[in-house]
């Protein structure tokens, strides 16, 4: 890979936290402040703030554009996640921490469950077409979800998680 290609890659260390992955999540469905961001998951602004920055910085959020505010000073800066950035995630570092720290969302997720929809685990062995069609399926699906999430408590809340791995067979 030639150096000007690492420079458009996405740092997945950046996602190594668990609120961070919450922060991505929420603003997949609106552009948000970090006031905003800090009032919905209940932490501090300065925290917000902080993660919003480090994630754009990463490539995960946009900026967009900021509301005027009601008094004298600069719009508050909004943000929203850049659905590019998973076509320019570089694989090979900190794919573990975030792993973790998905893993530990995910145990949230759990925790916060109302009903759960549909559940599959599954380590099988598959014709290379019918799992390329399957990678297809959930690429889709993936896609129509960032499409059409909206702004926190604008329909019904829920989470998806999808983690399609190719394991080595240790035959």
């Amino acid at each position: 890979m030639s150096l000007e290609n690492q420079d458009d890659l996405v740092p997945l260390r950046a996602l190594a936290n668990p609120l961070r992955i919450r922060i991505v999540s929420l603003l997949t469905g609106a552009s948000m402040s970090a006031t905003e961001v800090a009032d919905e998951l209940g932490i501090a602004h300065a925290s917000a703030s902080y993660h919003l920055r480090q994630l754009a910085k990463a490539g995960f959020l946009q900026q967009t554009d900021g509301r005027p505010r009601a008094v004298k000073g600069r719009p508050q800066l909004r943000y929203r996640y850049d659905p590019s950035s998973g076509e320019r995630l570089d694989r090979s570092e900190g794919r573990q921490l975030v792993h973790r720290a998905m893993s530990t969302d995910l145990a949230r997720r759990l925790a916060e469950t109302d009903r759960q929809r549909t559940s599959m685990d599954a380590e099988v062995w598959l014709a290379r077409p019918v799992w390329e069609e399957i990678v297809g399926l959930i690429d889709q699906a993936v896609a129509l979800l960032h499409d059409k999430a909206g702004p926190p408590h604008d329909g019904v809340k829920v989470s998806m998680t999808a983690l399609l791995l190719e394991l080595r067979d240790e035959r």
